[in-house]
């Protein structure tokens, strides 16, 4: 599946985050290499075409934050509420989502590789073109989210709740897991391989000879 990747300007000049929010809650066009935020931000805060550089958000609460077009390399956003957020066209590669919660939101246009999201939630948000691939995502939430043209790609799933989440069209052949919690009416049309599948026949209590 084709992501579409951030737009972002090829002559992006270093940006100091902390000044920008006194001046304004939309923040544009930049690279940012150190963060200093409180845990607690304003509400509604839009970033714009920045690339987010080996910094750390971690612990903080924002609130009804969008990023638009934004690439995330090597940062460090474990345990941040992004609660009622909104990603568009964005890229998260090499980085940290430990506990993060982007439950209620929506993500579109977004790839997350070769992270570790273990415990990321993503409960109740929707999906909409999303691909993960070489993620850790044990014990990862992703109850009565909504799917649309996701793709898990040799991602660790043991643990993960996908709970009353339609897994439609979803191919788990190549992820691994030795426990996923799913909803079996919710399975249709989803591809899984021939261990994953005597997996789920034992779940509904049948006898593999």
């Amino acid at each position: 599946m084709k992501i579409t990747a951030p737009k972002l300007s090829s002559s992006l000049m270093e940006l100091n985050i902390s000044e920008a929010l006194l001046e304004d809650n939309f923040v544009s066009g930049g690279i940012v290499t150190s963060l200093h935020l409180d845990e607690e931000q304003e509400d509604k805060i839009m970033f714009d075409q920045i690339h987010f550089q080996n910094i750390s958000m971690e612990g903080v609460r924002f609130h009804q934050v969008e990023f638009i077009d934004c690439l995330f390399e090597k940062c460090d956003l474990s345990n941040v509420d992004f609660g009622d957020a909104v990603f568009h066209r964005v890229e998260i590669r090499g980085s940290k989502l430990l506990g993060t919660n982007i439950s209620q939101s929506r993500l579109t246009e977004v790839k997350i590789e070769d992270s570790v999201a273990n415990y990321v939630n993503m409960s109740f948000s929707k999906l909409k073109k999303v691909a993960f691939k070489q993620v850790t995502l044990n014990r990862s939430d992703f109850i009565e989210a909504t799917f649309d043209k996701v793709s898990l790609e040799k991602c660790e799933l043991d643990g993960a709740n996908f709970t009353e989440t339609p897994l439609k069209g979803i191919d788990l052949s190549t992820n691994t897991y030795e426990q996923i919690t799913v909803s079996l009416d919710q399975l249709t049309d989803c591809k899984v391989s021939t261990e994953q599948a005597i997996g789920f026949a034992k779940s509904l209590g049948l006898i593999i000879e």
